[in-house]
């Protein structure tokens, strides 16, 4: 069993690490000469016309969509990392910890937050004219995975809570 777990380990490392390196690679690619734009933009906008309709305030708003999507790819990547944290009480012989039924919870509304949020995010930056949104084509890309697998996450620590309840229930009784 030990094998196993730290095989696991070594595979949720990669998957880490490899996703932590993507999100950089594409933060490093992005165009930041839009703050750069928009201050000289506020340097030199004219007083009397509205802010929200401005050519400018639909590229900032463009920037900062963006950003809470780099936000949420960090917070998912975030969420992987209690994988480690299941693993290494399950290598420790705590299957029914109170822990891994946190972290399964925590893993859970993890991936439907994050999934929600990028729909939410797709569909503004959508709105903006930045980009293409179709809800149907975005549930079959990523998502259809994100949403199972957090609704799996949340069955599984109910199954480990009960275990653990009947796991004290036998201990009593011996």
């Amino acid at each position: 069993m030990r094998d196993n777990t730290n095989i696991l380990m070594i595979v949720t490392w990669v998957v880490l690490l490899s996703s932590a390196s993507i999100l950089l690679n594409d933060i490093r690619e992005f165009d930041f000469n839009q703050f750069k734009e928009f201050q000289s933009w506020a340097k030199s906008a004219n007083k009397n016309e509205s802010w929200f309709t401005s050519k400018n305030s639909i590229q900032w708003s463009y920037y900062f969509i963006s950003a809470c999507l780099f936000l949420c790819r960090a917070y998912l990547i975030y969420g992987f990392s209690y994988f480690l944290s299941i693993l290494k009480e399950v290598e420790n012989g705590n299957y029914f910890s109170i822990n891994i039924i946190k972290y399964f919870k925590k893993l859970g509304s993890i991936f439907i937050w994050y999934t929600i949020n990028v729909l939410v995010l797709r569909f503004l930056l959508a709105s903006i004219g930045k980009s293409t949104f179709n809800f149907f084509n975005e549930l079959k890309t990523e998502f259809t995975f994100l949403i199972p697998a957090g609704l799996a996450f949340y069955i599984l620590a109910e199954i480990f809570k009960r275990a653990k309840e009947i796991q004290e229930e036998n201990d009593l009784t011996i």
